[in-house]
């Protein structure tokens, strides 16, 4: 009895220690955009010692044109995820249920590609966007994240459609319905829970996105939010409470939809990770 409650409460103290650990760079952030810029780094304090700067957020909002850049963000973010639950779905029900020469080849392959670092194929990239005419647009950032996010997507999507009853495709087949009418209408709203992972997931890294929009946009009106961030640290000197806003302003809405949607977010991670 003492081992096990020695055990858990050992757990607790390192999950505690990990929350710490995860919470206390947001929480700087947030003191480091109330204080002055050279109270920053002056002492270790969390927050202000003294007053507490509120008109640093308005100044931000004011100089980043804000709605501008989220647009932008929401333009690249939105079209991203259509495109990777719409294709990615179509994969994963492929190599789910559906029996063609190499289907566990190109499955293999796929995974293989969570192993190539994103920046390693950056300068082929901007190459071919350059001859297909797609840099500087909205759309030679859409289609490098759709491809991009395609080995988790698979793998989740196939593994999820793979623990339905294999009998539910055999009697939507017996009754004469197509791939895709089976697709859209049996299995896309039973694997509501794996889309919701793969929504969040990519809706993370899409909006966070800022090595990808630095190399492939130069016109300051395309801009996304990150890169908006990055405008605000033109003078000689940094100022870090200015900064601090800005990127508080930017991941809030990341913030807001994780917790919001957070339960579906583990459903899905939890039932599409089980291989069968």
């Amino acid at each position: 009895m003492k081992t096990a409650t020695l055990n858990k409460t050992l757990s607790y103290a390192m999950l505690l220690l990990c929350s710490v650990v995860c919470v206390y760079p947001l929480l700087w952030m947030i003191g480091a955009s109330l204080k002055e810029s050279a109270e920053v780094f002056a002492d270790y304090s969390l927050f202000p010692s003294k007053s507490w700067h509120w008109e640093t957020y308005v100044e931000v909002w004011n100089r980043m044109r804000f709605f501008s850049y989220f647009l932008n963000s929401v333009n690249v973010t939105f079209w991203t995820i259509v495109g990777i639950n719409l294709f990615y779905t179509m994969a994963g029900f492929a190599f789910a249920k559906l029996k063609f020469p190499g289907s566990s080849f190109w499955f293999y392959v796929f995974l293989a590609m969570m192993f190539v670092p994103g920046i390693t194929i950056m300068i082929p990239l901007y190459l071919t966007e350059n001859e297909l005419h797609l840099l500087n647009t909205h759309l030679g950032l859409i289609l490098p994240m759709v491809n991009g996010s395609a080995p988790l997507a698979v793998f989740l999507f196939r593994n999820y459609f793979r623990s339905i009853p294999h009998e539910i495709y055999e009697s939507v087949k017996m009754e004469g319905a197509g791939v895709l009418r089976t697709l859209f209408h049996i299995y896309i709203p039973l694997a509501l829970p794996a889309m919701a992972t793969i929504t969040i997931t990519n809706f993370l890294s899409s909006w966070n996105s800022l090595v990808l929009p630095m190399v492939m946009l130069n016109d300051s009106k395309l801009f996304t939010l990150p890169l908006a961030v990055l405008l605000l640290d033109t003078g000689v000197f940094r100022q870090w409470n200015v900064l601090m806003a800005g990127a508080l302003i930017s991941v809030l809405p990341v913030v807001l939809a994780f917790l919001f949607f957070q339960k579906y977010y583990i459903q899905g991670l939890s039932s599409g990770a089980i291989k069968s």
